[in-house]
């Protein structure tokens, strides 16, 4: 890969100010339980909730959770490891909930569920 020197304003075609600021708006994590993690970003401006799931690395699912549909369910398994993860949100309260079923082979099946996070 070559690298060169750049004039001193290589973009200038690029106008200042092109970011809306909608795009400061939105927070986006993960959250991982052994093999299953769970992408997700809040958008503040419209609200709504985008998931991504996956397992062993594999995306499994996803969806989008709005005041029109505060739940969405995703389940799938890869490589012998299952999961089902339920992510529902209450836009009143703020506040995104989790249930997560895993299981592994050999150590079988685990529940988990809780606050995912709160805004």
């Amino acid at each position: 890969m070559a690298i060169s020197a750049a004039k001193s304003d290589a973009l200038a075609h690029v106008q200042e100010g092109q970011l809306h600021e909608s795009a400061l708006q939105q927070f986006c994590n993960s959250f991982s339980v052994g093999p299953v993690k769970v992408n997700y970003c809040l958008d503040l401006s419209i609200p709504q909730i985008t998931v991504e799931v996956f397992v062993a690395g594999v995306r499994i699912g996803g969806g989008t959770i709005n005041p029109q549909h505060p739940t969405v369910t995703i389940g799938g398994s890869v490589a012998g490891f299952k999961a089902e993860v339920t992510l529902t949100a209450d836009f009143s309260k703020r506040q995104l909930t989790y249930k997560i079923t895993v299981c592994v082979p050999i150590l079988g099946c685990k529940n988990y569920d809780g606050v995912l996070f709160s805004w």
